[in-house]
């Protein structure tokens, strides 16, 4: 990183018991970006469960982007069905993914590039409405 800290760094190591990535994005959204979003409270059950929840949800919440703008969702592919998101940052004009992961127990910040190697893939970047 540059001389500063990014935003993204008050959520680094924050514990994934406290906040799941959907509890993430929403706290980052408000703190950060000043958007009231309302994600729902109870989450599907099994990965099938949430990858139709997160389908069936996403254009309530989201519109997809070409492009991708500090503080957009990223949504992620995991074990073959969507089951993730994140929130994209840009630092140091590269494009980065600030994510609750389960298996680490705690938020993590992770280069795009990178994300296959943990076995995610990005779906798509969507502006929040």
């Amino acid at each position: 990183m540059n001389n500063y800290a990014h935003w993204s760094a008050q959520f680094v190591g924050l514990p994934y018991e406290q906040l799941d990535c959907a509890q993430l994005c929403v706290k980052v959204q408000k703190e950060i970006f000043n958007r009231d979003i309302e994600l729902p409270a109870d989450r599907a059950d099994g990965l099938r469960g949430i990858s139709q929840q997160i389908t069936d949800l996403q254009a309530d919440y989201a519109e997809p982007v070409p492009l991708p703008e500090e503080g957009d969702a990223v949504l992620m592919v995991g074990r073959g069905r969507l089951n993730h998101i994140g929130i994209c940052c840009f630092i140091n004009n590269q494009l980065w993914v600030l994510h609750a992961m389960k298996n680490t127990g705690q938020t993590v910040l992770h280069r795009v590039p990178t994300l296959e190697s943990l076995g995610l893939r990005v779906e798509g970047y969507y502006q929040w409405k």
